[in-house]
C-alpha cells in the first residue's frame, strides 16, 4: 500500500479505495487497482450522526423560541375579532334585529315587485285594461248603476232620484234632472201608480225565462260589454229594457234601448259622466 505514513494516515491529495484499501488519488473516479467506479470527491464530509436509535430528535433553539410567537399573534387575533363581534352584538339582541329588519324589507321588495308587476300586466301599453278580472267588475258595475238610474217609482220619487244622483258626477246630475217630470207631473204619476223598472237584459235562454219571472241578469249573463276601459275612465254599452207600468190603467209600456254608459274613477268607485242611447 503506498502513500501511507509512518502512523497510519493518509497523506494530502490521496485516499483509500473503500473496496481493495489500495491507496488512490482523492480526486480519481476509479480504482487503478480493481477498477471499482467511485464517487466523486465532496467538499464537504457528512456529519456523523451520533445519536442512539431510541433518541428523538431535539428542537434547536431557534425553533422553540420561533413557534411560541406564532401561537400568541393567532390568540391575539381570535380574541381581537370576538372582542369586535362582542362589541358590535352586545346581548344578542341586535343580532335578531338586524335580521328581522333584513327580512322584513326583503318581503316587502318582494311584494312590492310582484304587486308592480301584475299591475304592468293588467295594463296594456296604451293604458287599456286588459285583466278579465277587471273588465269583469267594471262591466257588473255598470249594470247596476244602470238599473239604479234608470228606474223610477212616482210614490217614492224624491227618494229614488236622491239614490241616482248619488251615483252620478255634478254635470250628470243637471242633465238628469232635466229628465225628469215636474212637481205637477210627478203627483200625477203617483196617483196613477206608475212604476218604472228598468233590467239589462239577458243573454242565455235561462236568463230570458228568469227574467219573466222578475230576475235580473247574473254576472256574465248580462248584455253589457266594455267599450273602452282604463284605471279611470270606462265606457261600457249595455242594452237595456225599461217598462212602465200604471196599475190603476192596467198599462203597460216596454221600452227596449242601447245605452252608452261612461264612468269616471271617483275616490276608489265609480260615477257616471255621461249616459246616453246608443245611436
Amino acid at each position: 500500500m503506498t502513500g501511507v505514513r509512518a502512523n497510519g494516515s493518509v497523506s494530502a491529495g490521496q485516499k483509500e479505495c473503500p473496496f481493495c484499501a489500495e491507496t488512490i488519488k482523492a480526486a480519481a473516479i476509479k480504482c487503478r487497482y480493481c477498477g471499482s467506479d467511485l464517487l466523486p470527491p465532496t467538499d464537504e464530509h457528512d456529519a456523523p450522526d451520533v445519536r442512539g436509535e431510541g433518541d428523538a430528535p431535539q428542537e434547536t433553539e431557534a425553533q422553540a423560541d420561533a413557534e411560541p410567537p406564532a401561537e400568541v399573534e393567532g390568540e391575539s387575533a381570535t380574541a381581537e375579532r370576538a372582542g369586535f363581534v362582542e362589541r358590535w352584538l352586545g346581548d344578542g339582541s341586535r343580532t335578531l334585529t338586524a335580521v328581522l329588519g333584513v327580512l322584513v324589507l326583503v318581503a316587502g321588495g318582494v311584494l312590492w315587485l310582484a304587486v308592480d308587476r301584475a299591475s304592468k300586466d293588467d295594463v296594456a301599453p296604451n293604458g287599456e285594461l286588459t285583466a278579465a278580472g277587471s273588465r269583469a267588475a267594471i262591466m257588473e258595475h255598470s249594470v247596476g248603476l244602470t238599473q239604479t238610474v234608470m228606474s223610477y217609482q212616482a210614490a217614492s220619487a224624491e227618494k229614488d232620484i236622491a239614490a241616482a244622483k248619488k251615483l252620478m258626477t255634478p254635470q250628470m246630475q243637471k242633465d238628469y234632472e232635466k229628465t225628469l217630470p215636474g212637481e205637477d207631473k210627478r203627483k200625477e204619476q203617483a196617483d196613477l201608480g206608475i212604476k218604472v223598472d228598468a233590467e239589462v237584459a239577458p243573454l242565455s235562454e235561462e236568463g230570458a225565462k228568469a227574467a219573466e219571472e222578475g230576475k235580473a241578469c247574473i254576472d256574465e249573463d248580462c248584455a253589457a260589454s266594455i267599450i273602452s276601459a282604463t284605471e279611470d275612465t270606462a265606457s261600457v254599452l249595455l242594452f237595456v229594457n225599461q217598462s212602465a207600468t200604471a196599475p190603476k190603467t192596467k198599462n203597460t209600456v216596454v221600452s227596449p234601448t242601447w245605452e252608452v254608459l261612461t264612468l269616471v274613477k271617483d275616490d276608489g268607485g265609480w260615477l257616471i259622466s255621461e249616459m246616453k242611447a246608443a245611436s
